[in-house]
């Protein structure tokens, strides 16, 4: 992984802040996404968001915390967390199961968004394809 210099500051940033250890950190237009070693998601987010918030004014950005899981059924519901449909591993790809629609429109997003970035995420760490029934 690697990583520059704008986002080696954000990481170390967050973790003075939070206490909590980044296993990785990114960016998009809108957000900063870090995801945060197991067990490590309450000192992110702090008693009732206080901590998640006062990370959020110290980089004037929207920031989403996510808790990493070595088990790659539970990292993909952390990862599109409050949803919970089943997921599932088979033939070296991870299934999400979903009946609602709604669901899955926001696992897919606009134009796939969401469900590239999904994706790239499973396979960066666990090799897995990611497929949506």
């Amino acid at each position: 992984m690697i990583f520059d210099i704008k986002i080696l500051g954000y990481i170390k940033i967050f973790e003075n802040l939070t206490k909590a250890r980044v296993k990785d950190c990114f960016t998009d237009d809108k957000e900063l996404i870090f995801i945060v070693n197991e067990g490590e998601i309450g000192k992110a987010i702090g008693k009732q968001g206080s901590t998640i918030k006062m990370v959020s004014e110290k980089f004037k950005k929207k920031i989403k915390v996510i808790e990493y899981n070595s088990k790659p059924e539970k990292f993909v519901l952390n990862l599109i967390y409050p949803l919970k449909p089943e997921v599932t591993i088979k033939d070296n790809k991870i299934i999400i199961k979903t009946s609602s629609n709604q669901e899955k429109g926001k696992i897919f997003g606009r134009g796939r968004e969401n469900f590239k970035k999904l994706s790239n995420l499973i396979n960066k760490y666990f090799k897995l394809i990611l497929s949506l029934e």
